[in-house]
């Protein structure tokens, strides 16, 4: 043993272990170890999801309930009692809106995204909405993301929205939304629709997992060799 050095031997093959570059070593393979195990479990997950939405794909429509599965199939009528824009979506690489209208039935008022128009010079609709709509989609409960800014700073907020936060609607203009968003699967006027299409990302998942597997591995490997080499030249 020397400062800060020591042999290490295996079977009688030695190698020579700096003590920081060993501590180093072995962080990066727990690193790659803990991604690695992210993924799967992202993988799982996505399985799960995707399983999920076949099901309920598969399945006939049925009316919308007090508590609905997620990807449910469902058809609702009723009246337009508003509509807003989701920002940032685009179709065949132009830019514009998702068109979100707030439908009153006889039990719920529940948000539809009808799809896609191209964006306007102002917050307007590229054609009037129906009073009244039929439609037949899949609902999912949005989920909210991280943001630079507070969507309420935002002085277009909430007619342009920047993500789907039904609670905060709510709180802001006096509503009750039911907490799913239907996506309407016929088309509305010359609107394009956006209906929910979920792949299953299990084995791009399972990819990455075995990518930073082999990550963690080819740094051990080096720590390794560069240890043999460093024992040889000091022997």
């Amino acid at each position: 043993m020397t400062k800060n050095r020591y042999i290490w031997s295996f079977f009688n093959w030695k190698i020579s272990v700096q003590i920081p570059f060993f501590l180093f070593a072995a962080f990066a393979f727990i690193v790659c170890c803990t991604l690695s195990n992210w993924q799967l479990q992202r993988a799982h997950q996505a399985d799960d999801l995707f399983q999920t939405y076949q099901l309920q794909d598969s399945r006939p429509e049925s009316v919308l309930s007090e508590s609905p599965e997620s990807y449910q199939k469902v058809s609702i009528a009723g009246v337009v009692k508003n509509h807003y824009f989701l920002d940032n979506k685009t179709y065949q690489g132009f830019g514009g809106w998702h068109v979100l209208a707030e439908v009153q039935t006889k039990k719920f008022l529940i948000l539809v995204n009808l799809g896609w128009q191209p964006k306007q010079n102002k917050l307007v609709l590229q054609e009037p909405l129906p009073s009244y709509l039929e439609v037949q989609g899949l609902i999912r409960k949005p989920q909210a993301g991280f943001m630079l800014q507070a969507a309420e700073e935002d002085p277009n907020w909430p007619k342009l929205l920047q993500q789907i936060e039904i609670p905060l609607i709510n709180k802001r203009l006096n509503r009750e939304l039911f907490p799913f968003v239907l996506y309407a699967e016929n088309q509305i006027g010359k609107l394009i629709p956006a209906p929910i299409k979920i792949e299953n990302k299990y084995y791009m998942h399972i990819g990455y997992a075995i990518q930073w597997v082999l990550i963690g591995l080819a740094g051990l490997i080096c720590f390794i060799i560069v240890s043999r080499i460093e024992y040889k030249e000091n022997e």
